[in-house]
């Protein structure tokens, strides 16, 4: 089955196309369509076929309920860049940029992004280590 998240809009203009994937097995979900984002000074495009977790939050019972599934156009923007070793600091920066063109409030996206700019290592190291 595909799901389909309609176009991102902030501050009057598109930052996303339409997020368009299927659910392929635990917490991973492949995309049916070429996905891009529009930041100020770049555009990232996730190819067609690339698989996500979407965002994945540890399941500690508060963490969990506050900030799963908040800003999934975001993290399927991180995951790519992660996967494709484009910098943790740039793919951290970019998260929270995205984040906010995703229309998250500072309140919930800025403890997303010190939980990947300080734990996210390790995710960002295992993608190297299958490159």
């Amino acid at each position: 089955m595909t799901m389909m998240i309609k176009t991102g809009v902030a501050h009057g203009l598109p930052k996303f196309s339409a997020l368009e994937y299927r659910h392929v097995g635990p917490n991973a979900w492949q995309l049916t369509r070429s996905f891009m984002y529009f930041g100020d000074k770049y555009t990232i495009v996730v190819p067609f076929g690339f698989i996500t977790d979407m965002d994945s939050i540890p399941r500690v019972p508060v963490l969990y309920a506050l900030l799963k599934g908040r800003s999934v156009r975001a993290a399927t923007v991180h995951d790519y860049l992660y996967n494709t070793q484009a910098g943790k600091a740039y793919a951290d920066r970019v998260f929270l940029a995205a984040m906010k063109d995703e229309g998250l409030p500072k309140r919930r996206r800025y403890p997303i992004y010190w939980g990947v700019a300080l734990f996210g290592g390790p995710s960002y190291n295992q993608h190297a280590e299958s490159k």
